[in-house]
């Protein structure tokens, strides 16, 4: 299926020699890139939903929200716990994509679509993933 000129089996039509280091490398990428993307929005939601919010937290919508809080607690605060995050994201979804990858391969006898090949594959690295993303997914609730 062809979307703006990338075709989206691609990643499936990989050889199997890639090595997990590649792997590896693209989910710490995609991680990292995820989270520092959706951090400023995760932390705002976060918020939005405490029961007990800071006396300040009378938000509206995730505009209004961030806007009221880079004016009262200074820009950088929606940020506040990133890099703890940046640190646990990085190795955690390295290891899903490598786990992932290699249980699926392991289960699936080198075949391309075998369904509960995938849903073990995704399982075990789910597993290991949050592990290791869980204990550093302190994020801004110290507000």
């Amino acid at each position: 299926m062809e979307s703006g000129g990338l075709d989206i089996g691609d990643y499936e039509a990989l050889p199997d020699n890639i090595s997990a280091s590649t792997h590896m490398i693209a989910g710490a990428t995609a991680g990292i890139t995820e989270h520092c993307i959706m951090y400023p929005v995760d932390c705002i939601k976060t918020r939005m939903q405490a029961l007990n919010p800071h006396t300040s937290a009378n938000y509206n919508s995730i505009t209004q929200a961030m806007r009221s809080i880079t004016v009262k607690e200074g820009f950088g605060r929606a940020w506040h716990g990133m890099p703890a995050v940046i640190a646990g994201a990085g190795p955690a979804h390295a290891m899903y994509f490598a786990c992932y990858e290699k249980v699926k391969w392991i289960l699936s006898e080198r075949k391309q679509s075998n369904v509960m090949a995938t849903i073990a594959a995704g399982s075990c690295a789910t597993l290991f993933h949050d592990g290791l993303m869980v204990p550093a997914d302190g994020k801004c609730y110290d507000y």
